[in-house]
């Protein structure tokens, strides 16, 4: 399961479901958590994998800042949709390099 510290601002504009995607510079350490999904994601457009119901690798849990694990007014979790490489530029990061775009739905 992935997880994403973000500040108020940003979890509050994806509780709501006005923002959708979620953006990470590409660098080593975002590489290495993404990896596994995105090569999954990949088999699944080939068909060669079938998600199960709401399959745990898929699963992202979206948090305000670093809250206890029961704090459920500050963490709620997401379904990964789609992960793919975009300019940082056209982004709320507004930065220079690629980034992960990561397309999830928020579970009610």
């Amino acid at each position: 399961m992935l997880t994403f510290n973000l500040k108020k601002q940003w979890f509050d504009k994806i509780k709501s479901g006005e923002k959708t995607h979620e953006y990470r510079e590409v660098k080593p350490y975002w590489d290495s958590r993404l990896k596994f999904v995105i090569d999954l994601l990949e088999e699944e457009k080939r068909g060669e994998y079938i998600r199960d119901g709401r399959d745990p690798f898929f699963l992202a849990n979206i948090c305000c800042s670093y809250p206890d694990w029961f704090d459920t007014s500050r963490r709620f979790f997401a379904e990964v949709k789609n992960i793919r490489i975009v300019d940082g530029k056209t982004t709320d990061l507004a930065i220079d390099k690629p980034v992960y775009d990561i397309e999830f739905e928020v579970i009610k």
